[in-house]
């Protein structure tokens, strides 16, 4: 079953800077795009569409200061929430609560974090549910 990561982050907002805007312009047009965040969650790995690749590319090109990532606290068993310092040097500077048990749920969250940053709210169906 896919697992939709948690809307409410206890990490804090990431920074604003000329490449962060850059980014929204590029990847506006997928504000309307669920489709899109709907393709990552259903398979985090392996090969997407064309779409997918850019947006993926685009928020992996952010600076690395403030980036939201996943840590590994058990090997192959346990995931955490982070995000790198804004100064250097770079280090990992909050950890959140949430603990994930599988590394392509804790990528969804990462997915998730990013889309709302860059490109805004997912949207929801009718039951109110995310895409």
């Amino acid at each position: 079953m896919t697992q939709v990561p948690n809307k409410n982050s206890s990490i804090s907002p990431l920074p604003e800077d000329a490449g962060t805007v850059a980014a929204r312009s590029v990847l506006e047009r997928f504000a309307a795009r669920p489709d899109v965040a709907r393709e990552f969650f259903a398979a985090p790995f392996g090969q997407h569409s064309p779409e997918l690749c850019f947006v993926v590319d685009v928020m992996r090109s952010q600076p690395t200061a403030g980036k939201r990532i996943a840590i590994m606290t058990k090997p192959y068993q346990e995931w955490r929430l982070a995000r790198w310092s804004l100064d250097l040097p770079l280090r990992v500077v909050e950890i959140g609560s949430e603990l994930f048990r599988s590394r392509e749920d804790v990528e969804r969250w990462v997915f998730r974090e990013r889309w709302e940053h860059l490109v805004g709210p997912l949207k929801t169906d009718e039951a109110g549910e995310d895409v």
